[in-house]
């Protein structure tokens, strides 16, 4: 794509800094390299990619709320050094579990559309909202019993 020699600002420039970076045969071959990605999507892959998405999107919530309830539970509960870094390194899995999930909602790019097929992505997609609900499930538990040893520790 050309770029014009006039600069643009606001949404105007916000599309243009997106779209200026992509060359001609992309910008051309777009619609069909979406067309050939959809055409490999059956209707039971199309319905199990929208409940992934859904059931990540719930995940997320949750571990956002987790980051943020252990963001405001720190300075009340953490009374020594070993306590803070505990909460700390809470945070930091929920963080990482948090980038698990987002990947399960990641939207394909141009680049992306010619590799791996819709089955691989499917796959792809499952076994990480699956690591990524156990992990959820498994640490929510240990940071429900850390709690009140914190408040006990002396």
């Amino acid at each position: 794509m050309a770029v014009s020699g006039t600069p643009k600002e606001g949404i105007a420039g916000l599309i243009a800094a997106l779209t200026n970076r992509l060359d001609e045969a992309t910008v051309v071959s777009y619609a069909q390299l979406l067309a050939n990605w959809n055409a490999g999507r059956t209707e039971a892959t199309f319905a199990a990619f929208q409940t992934l998405d859904t059931k990540a999107s719930g995940l997320l919530t949750h571990v956002s709320m987790m980051i943020a309830g252990l963001g405001i539970v720190a300075p009340l509960l953490a009374q020594h050094r070993i306590e803070e870094v505990v909460i700390v390194c809470e945070i930091i899995v929920y963080l990482m579990i948090a980038i698990g999930c987002l990947r399960c909602l990641a939207v394909r790019t141009a680049t992306e559309l010619k590799g791996p097929s819709v089955e691989r992505e499917l796959i792809i997609k499952h076994e990480l909202y699956r690591l990524c609900n156990k992990a959820t499930i498994y640490f929510t538990i240990i940071v429900f019993i850390s709690f009140p040893i914190m408040l006990i520790w002396p």
